[in-house]
Parts: C-alpha cells; sequence; structure tokens
C-alpha cells in the first residue's frame, strides 16, 4: 500500500480495530461457555456426591464409619476443588491471552510513532483500561485461592514468635 491514500489507511487501520475487537469478544465468550460448563459439571457431580454421603452418613453404624465417610469425602472435595479451579483458571488465561495478542497486533496503528504527537483518542485506551482491571481481578482471584489451599498450620515467623512473647 505505498501509494494509499488517507482514506484506504483509515479504512485499513479501522478495519484492523474492529477485527480485533471481535476476536476479543470471541474470546471472552468462548471462556465464558468454558467457565459455565465447569460450573454446571461441578454443581451436578456435587449433587451426586453429597446424595452418596449423605446415604453413607446414614448407614453408618459407627462413629469410625461416620469419621471415614465424612474424612473421604472432604478429602476428595480438596482434589475436585484444585482442579475445578484450575479449569477456570486455564479458561481465563486463554482468553487474557487471546485479548492480550489482539491488543499487541493492533498497537502499531491505534498510537501514534513518536515524535508524532499524542496518541490519538481511540476505542484502543478505553479496551486496555477495561483489559488491564480484567487482568488485575484475575491476579486477586489466583491470590485469594492460592491462599485458600496454603495449610493453616504453617510455622510461625519470628516476628510473630516475639509478639507473643511480648504479650
Amino acid at each position: 500500500m505505498a501509494n494509499a491514500s488517507g482514506l484506504d489507511l483509515f479504512f485499513e487501520s479501522w478495519k484492523k480495530q474492529v477485527d480485533a475487537s471481535v476476536r476479543m469478544m470471541d474470546a471472552v465468550v468462548e471462556a465464558t461457555a468454558k467457565m459455565r460448563a465447569a460450573q454446571l459439571a461441578a454443581a451436578n457431580e456435587m449433587r451426586e456426591r453429597a446424595q452418596a454421603l449423605e446415604k453413607a452418613l446414614a448407614d453408618a453404624t459407627s462413629a469410625q464409619e461416620l469419621w471415614g465417610a465424612q474424612w473421604n469425602w472432604a478429602l476428595a472435595s480438596c482434589g475436585r476443588s484444585a482442579a475445578y479451579w484450575q479449569s477456570l483458571f486455564e479458561a481465563m488465561n486463554e482468553a487474557n491471552d487471546t485479548m492480550a495478542r489482539c491488543l499487541g497486533e493492533n498497537v502499531k496503528g491505534c498510537v501514534a510513532e513518536p515524535g508524532e504527537g499524542e496518541p490519538p483518542a481511540t476505542s484502543f485506551a478505553a479496551i486496555d483500561e477495561a483489559y488491564r482491571e480484567m487482568f488485575k481481578t484475575s491476579q486477586k482471584l489466583l491470590q485469594y485461592t492460592a491462599k485458600a489451599f496454603q495449610t493453616s498450620a504453617a510455622p510461625a515467623s519470628a516476628e510473630q514468635d516475639e509478639a507473643k512473647k511480648a504479650a
């Protein structure tokens, strides 16, 4: 497009932005569908497992059987929970990756080159801000989930020991 007019360049840039927007929307919809499918599967499995636990508890004839049924159910639930959250994070990360690639492919056409003055006001800034907020939220959710799986019996730090001695 060496001899392209300004209108042709504008059209090509606009077309790339619209295409990137559609691909980003598609990535979000796909991730949402994967997350909903994982939620539905987990809910159905949980219902079946809760009914089986209810039966096992009703059939228990000793405290040991009762404790064993409850313990085995809780232990299996931890593994299932980790797998569930992993599937959600994978769906979110795939969408994040697709969106980042779409944004990266179109950055050059959306902002001014160095020395050309201020970047033009485009929808790129709004998309970039929304992506940053989604990424921050994903990170917070990941941190929260990681903390939930940490053991509560972690050794106390030296500062905690000193605070207990001082009290």
